[in-house]
């Protein structure tokens, strides 16, 4: 922190998701800041118009970060306070927090040892008549058993 050597270097670093970006994104990023629009604009608009097309949706919108499009998911389901959100501690704290933020209170449920994702045995044993949602998190890029959580979501 001040000046010592290095407890790692750079070269040691395992890249956990290396960006793939080539001309044609660098081409439309230039031209953005050309035309002075740093923030939403019409390649905004664009890509939201391409999203929901992409997935067969009317609407669209893009958010600067997961947290937001947490909150935006969580409040856009109607829940609130009185509410119960399932969720898992192995996580960052935003998921926590999004759910807090819409009024509802969260519920931890205990993971998988093998995967640290949700496990769907410990989701049943959360589930009370006020519980509104699972917010699952896959975790290192392990996928939850999304099966077996959907099951549950749609059996209560």
């Amino acid at each position: 922190m001040d000046g010592g050597k290095p407890v790692r270097s750079r070269k040691n670093f395992l890249v956990f998701g290396a960006p793939q970006i080539g001309s044609e994104e660098i081409a439309g990023v230039v031209d953005s800041l050309r035309r002075r629009w740093v923030g939403t604009g019409p390649k905004v608009s664009e890509f939201e118009q391409a999203f929901a097309r992409y997935k067969g949706s009317s609407h669209a919108v893009a958010v600067n970060s997961c947290t937001a499009a947490l909150h935006l998911s969580i409040l856009s389901l109607g829940i609130g306070p009185g509410d119960e959100v399932i969720t898992t501690g192995m996580t960052f704290c935003a998921t926590v927090n999004a759910i807090l933020h819409a009024g509802a209170t969260p519920v931890l449920a205990d993971c998988d040892p093998r995967t640290l994702n949700l496990d769907p045995n410990q989701v049943a044993r959360k589930i009370t008549k006020r519980t509104k949602a699972i917010l699952p998190v896959h975790f290192a890029g392990l996928p939850c058993d999304m099966n077996a959580l959907m099951k549950l979501a749609k059996a209560h």
